[in-house]
């Protein structure tokens, strides 16, 4: 649930009345957070960005562009960071994509029948 602290925050948020807020706060807490207390701010965008206040300020280098250009960025984060990033990329990846194909094979067996 919210805290005393997200109060503050959406109260500050509202008081100054943003057309875009941008909330990086790393996955999935940003997303919980969003989930929580979007409906109570005043603003037309909510969005959730990740590591990019990270990237812009220099504190995380950005992959070279032959991996993000592939959708390879994981790859050197995980190099940069594995104490940090090993769950989300050796477990999450394998569990999302198990998921991704069972739902492909559920969804083509039910327009087969």
């Amino acid at each position: 649930m919210g805290s005393p602290h997200d109060e503050r925050v959406v109260e500050d948020i509202n008081t100054r009345r943003p057309d875009v807020i941008l909330v990086g706060m790393g996955t999935p807490k940003q997303e919980l957070w969003v989930q929580r207390n979007a409906q109570r701010l005043d603003a037309k965008v909510v969005w959730t960005v990740g590591a990019l206040f990270d990237y812009v300020s220099g504190r995380v280098p950005r992959a070279p562009a032959a991996l993000s250009d592939n959708g390879l960025e994981w790859i050197f984060r995980l190099a940069i960071e594995p104490q940090r990033m090993w769950r989300r990329y050796l477990v999450g990846n394998p569990v999302f994509l198990s998921r991704v194909m069972t739902h492909a094979r559920q969804r083509h067996r039910a327009g087969a029948a």
